[in-house]
Protein backbone atom coordinates (compact mmCIF):
# COMPACT_ATOMS: atom_id res chain seq x y z
CA UNK A 1 0.00 0.00 0.00
CA UNK A 2 2.81 2.36 0.94
CA UNK A 3 4.64 1.58 -2.33
CA UNK A 4 1.49 2.43 -4.25
CA UNK A 5 1.20 5.77 -2.46
CA UNK A 6 4.84 6.54 -3.21
CA UNK A 7 4.24 5.68 -6.86
CA UNK A 8 1.20 7.98 -7.01
CA UNK A 9 3.22 10.69 -5.31
CA UNK A 10 5.98 10.39 -7.92
CA UNK A 11 3.44 10.50 -10.74
CA UNK A 12 1.90 13.59 -9.21
CA UNK A 13 5.23 15.44 -9.05
CA UNK A 14 6.10 14.36 -12.59
CA UNK A 15 2.73 15.64 -13.80
CA UNK A 16 3.18 18.97 -12.00
CA UNK A 17 6.72 19.35 -13.37
CA UNK A 18 5.61 18.66 -16.94
CA UNK A 19 2.69 21.05 -16.52
CA UNK A 20 4.95 23.85 -15.27
CA UNK A 21 7.46 23.32 -18.10
CA UNK A 22 4.63 23.33 -20.65
CA UNK A 23 3.19 26.57 -19.25
CA UNK A 24 6.62 28.24 -19.33
CA UNK A 25 7.20 27.08 -22.92
CA UNK A 26 3.81 28.36 -24.06
CA UNK A 27 4.37 31.68 -22.30
CA UNK A 28 7.75 32.07 -23.99
CA UNK A 29 6.31 31.29 -27.43
CA UNK A 30 3.49 33.77 -26.91
CA UNK A 31 5.97 36.43 -25.77
CA UNK A 32 8.22 35.95 -28.81
CA UNK A 33 5.21 35.94 -31.15
CA UNK A 34 3.94 39.16 -29.63
CA UNK A 35 7.42 40.70 -29.85
CA UNK A 36 7.71 39.82 -33.55
CA UNK A 37 4.24 41.20 -34.23
CA UNK A 38 5.10 44.44 -32.46
CA UNK A 39 8.25 44.77 -34.55
CA UNK A 40 6.38 44.04 -37.75
CA UNK A 41 3.66 46.55 -36.91
CA UNK A 42 6.25 49.32 -37.13
CA UNK A 43 7.05 48.38 -40.74
CA UNK A 44 5.18 49.67 -43.77
CA UNK A 45 5.73 46.33 -45.54
CA UNK A 46 5.55 43.01 -43.72
CA UNK A 47 8.22 41.28 -45.83
CA UNK A 48 10.50 41.77 -48.83
CA UNK A 49 8.10 40.24 -51.36
CA UNK A 50 5.43 42.79 -50.44
CA UNK A 51 7.97 45.61 -50.60
CA UNK A 52 9.18 44.48 -54.03
CA UNK A 53 5.64 44.30 -55.41
CA UNK A 54 4.95 47.91 -54.46
CA UNK A 55 8.28 49.59 -55.26
CA UNK A 56 10.80 49.80 -58.10
CA UNK A 57 14.30 48.38 -57.84
CA UNK A 58 16.94 50.84 -59.00
CA UNK A 59 14.63 53.79 -58.40
CA UNK A 60 13.31 53.32 -54.87
CA UNK A 61 15.99 50.96 -53.60
CA UNK A 62 19.00 48.88 -54.59
CA UNK A 63 21.11 46.05 -53.27
CA UNK A 64 24.89 46.05 -53.32
CA UNK A 65 27.10 43.13 -52.38
CA UNK A 66 30.73 42.10 -52.31
CA UNK A 67 31.74 38.46 -52.06
CA UNK A 68 35.32 37.64 -51.23
CA UNK A 69 36.81 34.20 -51.73
CA UNK A 70 37.38 32.03 -48.66
CA UNK A 71 35.88 34.62 -46.32
CA UNK A 72 33.30 33.74 -43.69
CA UNK A 73 32.63 37.14 -42.11
CA UNK A 74 29.68 39.17 -43.41
CA UNK A 75 29.14 42.88 -42.70
CA UNK A 76 25.65 44.18 -43.43
CA UNK A 77 23.58 47.35 -43.52
CA UNK A 78 20.06 46.17 -44.28
CA UNK A 79 18.60 49.61 -43.54
CA UNK A 80 21.10 51.52 -45.62
CA UNK A 81 20.90 54.51 -47.91
CA UNK A 82 18.22 56.94 -46.78
CA UNK A 83 16.57 54.48 -44.38
CA UNK A 84 19.21 54.81 -41.66
CA UNK A 85 21.75 57.20 -43.25
CA UNK A 86 25.41 56.44 -42.73
CA UNK A 87 25.05 52.72 -42.13
CA UNK A 88 25.83 51.66 -45.71
CA UNK A 89 28.95 53.80 -45.82
CA UNK A 90 30.25 52.47 -42.51
CA UNK A 91 29.48 48.83 -43.29
CA UNK A 92 31.24 49.13 -46.64
CA UNK A 93 34.31 50.68 -45.02
CA UNK A 94 34.51 48.02 -42.31
CA UNK A 95 34.16 45.27 -44.93
CA UNK A 96 36.83 46.81 -47.16
CA UNK A 97 39.37 47.17 -44.37
CA UNK A 98 38.97 43.58 -43.20
CA UNK A 99 38.28 42.19 -46.68
CA UNK A 100 34.98 40.76 -45.47
CA UNK A 101 31.83 39.99 -47.43
CA UNK A 102 29.48 42.95 -47.70
CA UNK A 103 25.73 43.42 -48.15
CA UNK A 104 23.54 46.49 -48.09
CA UNK A 105 19.94 47.27 -48.92
CA UNK A 106 19.75 51.00 -49.69
CA UNK A 107 16.75 53.29 -49.74
CA UNK A 108 16.96 55.72 -52.68
CA UNK A 109 13.66 57.57 -52.43
CA UNK A 110 13.74 61.39 -52.12
CA UNK A 111 11.67 61.10 -48.94
CA UNK A 112 9.89 58.57 -46.71
CA UNK A 113 12.67 55.99 -46.98
CA UNK A 114 11.53 54.71 -43.60
CA UNK A 115 8.78 52.88 -45.51
CA UNK A 116 11.48 50.55 -46.84
CA UNK A 117 12.45 49.45 -43.33
CA UNK A 118 11.93 45.74 -42.69
CA UNK A 119 12.75 44.62 -39.16
CA UNK A 120 15.85 42.45 -38.73
CA UNK A 121 13.87 39.52 -37.37
CA UNK A 122 11.71 39.27 -40.52
CA UNK A 123 14.13 40.57 -43.17
CA UNK A 124 13.96 37.92 -45.88
CA UNK A 125 15.58 39.37 -49.00
CA UNK A 126 16.83 36.32 -51.00
CA UNK A 127 20.33 37.61 -51.80
CA UNK A 128 21.10 38.18 -48.13
CA UNK A 129 19.68 34.80 -47.14
CA UNK A 130 22.09 33.09 -49.56
CA UNK A 131 25.03 35.05 -48.18
CA UNK A 132 24.07 34.12 -44.63
CA UNK A 133 24.16 30.44 -45.60
CA UNK A 134 27.87 30.84 -46.42
CA UNK A 135 28.81 32.99 -43.42
CA UNK A 136 30.09 31.90 -40.03
CA UNK A 137 29.72 35.33 -38.45
CA UNK A 138 27.62 38.43 -39.20
CA UNK A 139 28.03 42.02 -38.07
CA UNK A 140 25.02 44.21 -38.75
CA UNK A 141 25.19 48.00 -38.61
CA UNK A 142 22.04 50.00 -37.87
CA UNK A 143 20.90 53.50 -37.09
CA UNK A 144 19.16 54.46 -33.86
CA UNK A 145 17.50 57.67 -32.70
CA UNK A 146 19.23 60.11 -30.36
CA UNK A 147 21.30 63.26 -30.65
CA UNK A 148 24.03 62.15 -28.24
CA UNK A 149 26.79 60.19 -30.03
CA UNK A 150 26.33 56.67 -28.65
CA UNK A 151 26.91 53.15 -29.95
CA UNK A 152 24.72 50.34 -28.63
CA UNK A 153 26.27 46.88 -28.94
CA UNK A 154 24.14 43.74 -28.94
CA UNK A 155 24.05 40.21 -30.29
CA UNK A 156 24.67 36.64 -29.18
CA UNK A 157 28.42 36.61 -29.76
CA UNK A 158 29.47 38.02 -26.41
CA UNK A 159 33.19 37.58 -27.05
CA UNK A 160 33.12 39.58 -30.28
CA UNK A 161 30.75 42.17 -28.83
CA UNK A 162 33.05 42.67 -25.85
CA UNK A 163 36.10 43.00 -28.09
CA UNK A 164 34.47 45.58 -30.38
CA UNK A 165 33.18 47.49 -27.35
CA UNK A 166 36.65 47.63 -25.84
CA UNK A 167 38.22 48.77 -29.11
CA UNK A 168 35.66 51.54 -29.60
CA UNK A 169 36.00 52.76 -26.02
CA UNK A 170 39.79 52.82 -26.31
CA UNK A 171 39.41 55.25 -29.20
CA UNK A 172 37.10 57.58 -27.35
CA UNK A 173 33.67 56.43 -28.51
CA UNK A 174 30.76 56.12 -26.10
CA UNK A 175 29.49 52.55 -26.04
CA UNK A 176 26.55 51.24 -24.07
CA UNK A 177 24.70 47.96 -23.74
CA UNK A 178 21.73 47.74 -26.08
CA UNK A 179 18.43 48.78 -24.48
CA UNK A 180 15.37 46.54 -24.52
CA UNK A 181 14.11 45.97 -28.04
CA UNK A 182 17.44 46.10 -29.87
CA UNK A 183 19.43 43.47 -27.99
CA UNK A 184 19.63 41.36 -31.18
CA UNK A 185 19.43 38.07 -29.29
CA UNK A 186 16.44 36.63 -31.15
CA UNK A 187 17.24 33.57 -33.26
CA UNK A 188 15.22 35.24 -36.04
CA UNK A 189 17.57 38.22 -36.22
CA UNK A 190 19.73 38.14 -39.35
CA UNK A 191 22.96 38.14 -37.34
CA UNK A 192 21.89 34.91 -35.66
CA UNK A 193 21.01 33.08 -38.88
CA UNK A 194 24.60 32.34 -39.92
CA UNK A 195 26.32 28.98 -39.42
CA UNK A 196 27.44 29.75 -35.87
CA UNK A 197 24.02 31.09 -34.85
CA UNK A 198 25.64 34.22 -33.43
CA UNK A 199 26.75 37.68 -34.40
CA UNK A 200 26.99 41.31 -33.34
CA UNK A 201 24.66 44.23 -33.95
CA UNK A 202 25.84 47.84 -33.74
CA UNK A 203 23.18 50.53 -33.33
CA UNK A 204 24.55 54.04 -33.90
CA UNK A 205 22.56 57.08 -32.85
CA UNK A 206 21.82 59.87 -35.29
CA UNK A 207 24.28 62.03 -33.38
CA UNK A 208 27.05 59.47 -33.83
CA UNK A 209 26.40 58.95 -37.54
CA UNK A 210 26.28 62.70 -38.19
CA UNK A 211 29.87 62.96 -36.94
CA UNK A 212 30.96 60.76 -39.84
CA UNK A 213 30.21 63.43 -42.44
CA UNK A 214 31.21 67.01 -43.23
CA UNK A 215 29.04 69.61 -41.48
CA UNK A 216 27.18 66.70 -39.82
CA UNK A 217 25.01 66.31 -42.91
CA UNK A 218 23.39 62.94 -43.60
CA UNK A 219 21.77 63.74 -46.95
CA UNK A 220 22.43 61.56 -50.00
CA UNK A 221 24.60 64.09 -51.84
CA UNK A 222 26.91 64.38 -48.84
CA UNK A 223 27.11 60.65 -48.20
CA UNK A 224 27.89 59.62 -51.77
CA UNK A 225 31.08 61.69 -51.89
CA UNK A 226 33.99 60.14 -49.91
CA UNK A 227 35.57 63.60 -49.70
CA UNK A 228 32.88 64.40 -47.14
CA UNK A 229 33.87 61.54 -44.82
CA UNK A 230 35.45 62.76 -41.59
CA UNK A 231 38.40 61.51 -39.56
CA UNK A 232 35.86 60.20 -37.04
CA UNK A 233 34.34 57.98 -39.73
CA UNK A 234 37.65 56.31 -40.55
CA UNK A 235 38.64 56.03 -36.89
CA UNK A 236 35.36 54.31 -36.06
CA UNK A 237 35.69 51.80 -38.90
CA UNK A 238 39.26 50.97 -37.88
CA UNK A 239 38.15 50.50 -34.28
CA UNK A 240 35.48 47.99 -35.29
CA UNK A 241 38.01 46.05 -37.37
CA UNK A 242 40.52 46.04 -34.51
CA UNK A 243 37.82 44.59 -32.29
CA UNK A 244 37.14 41.85 -34.82
CA UNK A 245 40.83 41.00 -35.15
CA UNK A 246 41.37 40.87 -31.40
CA UNK A 247 38.46 38.46 -30.97
CA UNK A 248 39.77 35.96 -33.50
Amino acid sequence: MRKRKNWYSKLYYIFISVLIITIIAIAFILYKTREDKQNRSLDYYSNFEELKENTTEGKDWRIKTKNRKDNHMLVTAIHGGGIEPGTTELARRVANIGEYDFYTFEGLMPKHNERLHITSTVFDEPTLLKMLDHSDETISIHGYSGEDPIVYVGGKDKKLAKSITKSLKNRGFTVQKSPKGIEATSSSNIINRSDNDSGVQLELTTGQRALFFKDKQLDQNTRKNPDNYTHTFYKFAKAVNKGIEDAQ
